[in-house]
């Protein structure tokens, strides 16, 4: 390996290869250790952000959850064995955003011990697949996590009573079957005691949605799946220890937490806003985690990173001068060695984190959330608000009230219509082909998919076919997102980065839908889950062509697979 391309810096377990941008990197670690970034960080000063506080210093809580959270191990631990012993076999999270995603991570990649709950993440509004999981659990023995900060996103509350309402037909105690997570002041404190609920857990209203895989929302769910809440504390601890080690001597050297950030945030600066993936097999469900908590905390201002969670090993580096990387592997992992070798041979920037075993990846949580403070810092926005997530949600509570006023839904102006496929867009797109030939000639920015269908895994390997024969047309990166769920995370990014992203918006209709009921318990119903997925879909259409970004949307029926793979065709003829 040439001399230009040793490690910048490398540890037992983080090297970064920075290439020409090695000098600026240091430069920066230079900046903070003269700053007291470590320091001021952990006095909660926001001027490292912003000159107002505002969502700044009632949001740095998760930085002691570490330490503050063992105390709440064997109250977890206890409840999880309580609810084992009571029969129930699974457990549904009732969830959006960062919060619940977090879970999905700590079941797919640390190791249950025990006897454990199957655990099922239901974030989607699409009613086929509300049914679908209604059909595969057994509701008398099933345990409903009720998620949400706030205790008003609407998803969440939705997908709560209809749940009740369908155990109220069943047993007298529907409210047996369900635990809120939420903050003080919520009104699902007040639901869960009005109806019974089996337990309330209160959590830290100082942590923010999208960094709180550390506290109740995400070691909760953890524990009813199997998991050791306290291991992942401790293995988070180690990174805590690391940056309060750093904070005392205040040197940002040595610190793989504090280096990761600056790398992030120069990259991003220097114009290496791309960021690719590459995992370990085992180590892959983390990406969906972070690339929200990237995308959401560092998209707004007019500047962002880009997530790129599929970039495929044997590929990698992808052309470009907007790339940097992360590989984020097991230690002996072949593969993925084999990529680091790439990428420092053609002088790709990148940062490789490696772990000794799976459960080591909980400490990784800490040191991803810790990494985007300092970038955030680093491009001059405050990485702990959503300034842009509310726009679509305001559009879609629009919609809705025309439709409890009118019955009717507002009607969206048709482009051009294909065999049962619909068209819409505010570039006027005329064909097929004229679609095909505006994405091929893309030469900057990207292409992301918003996919309002079935997210089962048929429609999902189909979405993802899809992305590769975009990609195959076009030289910019393509990203794929399930609706509702993206609008909680990178919906942020697409809304607030510096607006270069096309995006191809797909619509099912469904060959189901469910009513929501008006009230917990209540038989009463104005909307349903299908109208909500509508007005999801409609709100984000038009909050991002408010924001001046180019959207078409593909209506199709409630054979989503189909219709997909038809798209495909159509895109590659």
């Amino acid at each position: 390996m040439s001399a230009e391309n040793k490690a910048g810096f490398e540890s037992l377990s983080y090297t970064e290869y920075a290439g020409d941008y090695q000098s600026a990197i240091e430069s920066q670690l230079l900046k903070f250790k003269k700053n007291r970034f470590a320091k001021r960080f952990f006095g909660h000063d926001y001027l490292l952000w912003a000159d107002d506080p505002s969502e700044i210093t009632n949001r740095l809580g998760w930085v002691h959850l570490p330490e503050n959270m063992l105390g709440a191990t064997d109250e977890i631990r206890d409840f999880s064995e309580s609810v084992r012993k009571a029969g129930f076999t699974d457990v549904v999270v009732l969830g959006m955003g960062g919060s619940s995603l977090s879970c999905e991570v700590f079941r797919n990649i640390l190791a249950p011990r025990g006897s454990f709950l199957r655990l099922t993440l239901l974030d989607t509004t699409d009613p086929d697949f509300i049914l679908k999981t209604r059909q595969n659990i057994s509701l008398p023995k099933t345990i409903f996590v009720v998620s949400s900060k706030s205790g008003s996103t609407v998803e969440t509350v939705s997908l709560m009573k209809y749940f009740y309402g369908e155990l109220a037909k069943e047993t007298d105690s529907a409210g047996e079957h369900f635990i809120c997570i939420t903050d003080p002041g919520s009104k699902l404190i007040d639901t869960s005691h009005k109806h019974g609920f089996r337990k309330v857990f209160i959590n830290d209203p100082n942590v923010g949605g999208r960094f709180s895989a550390l506290s109740y929302f995400g070691l909760v769910p953890a524990a009813l799946a199997g998991v050791d809440a306290r291991a992942i504390l401790q293995s988070a601890s180690s990174v805590l220890l690391e940056l309060k080690s750093a904070a005392a001597s205040g040197d940002c050297n040595e610190s793989p937490s504090l280096r990761l950030g600056t790398f992030l945030g120069v990259m991003a600066r220097e114009g290496r806003n791309k960021l690719g993936f590459v995992f370990s097999e085992k180590l892959f469900p983390f990406g969906y985690w972070a690339e929200q908590l990237i995308a959401e905390s560092l998209g707004k201002e007019g500047v962002g990173i880009l997530p790129l969670l599929d970039e495929p090993g044997a590929l990698a580096p992808q052309p470009g001068e907007d790339r940097a990387y992360i590989v984020f592997s097991l230690r002996g992992d072949d593969d993925t060695d084999a990529v680091s070798e790439r990428l420092a041979r053609g002088g790709v920037p990148f940062v490789r984190i490696t772990v000794d075993s799976p459960d080591a990846v909980a400490a990784e949580f800490l040191r991803f959330e810790f990494a985007v403070a300092v970038a955030g810092s680093i491009m001059g926005i405050n990485p702990f608000d959503q300034p842009d997530v509310e726009s679509a949600k305001a559009f879609a509570r629009k919609f809705l009230k025309l439709y409890r006023e009118t019955g009717e839904t507002e009607p969206r102006k048709t482009d051009f219509s294909i065999e049962d496929l619909v068209f819409s867009s505010n570039r006027d797109i005329e064909s097929p082909e004229h679609l095909r030939s505006t994405l091929s000639s893309k030469k900057t920015g990207y292409i992301s998919i918003h996919a309002y269908v079935d997210p089962g895994e048929e429609n999902s390997k189909e979405l993802h076919s899809l992305r590769e024969q975009i990609e195959n047309i076009s030289s910019v990166p393509v990203t794929m997102g399930f609706g509702p769920r993206f609008l909680h995370s990178t919906g942020q990014l697409h809304k607030g980065d510096s607006g270069e992203g096309f995006f191809i918006q797909i619509v099912s209709r469904n060959a189901n839908d469910l009513p929501i009921p008006d009230e917990v318990g209540s038989a009463e119903s104005v909307f349903s889950f299908g109208i909500l997925k509508t007005a999801q879909a409609t709100g984000d259409f038009k909050s991002l062509s408010e924001k001046g970004r180019a959207i078409v949307s593909i209506g199709i029926p409630y054979e989503a697979a189909a219709s997909i793979r038809k798209i495909s065709r159509f895109l590659v003829a």
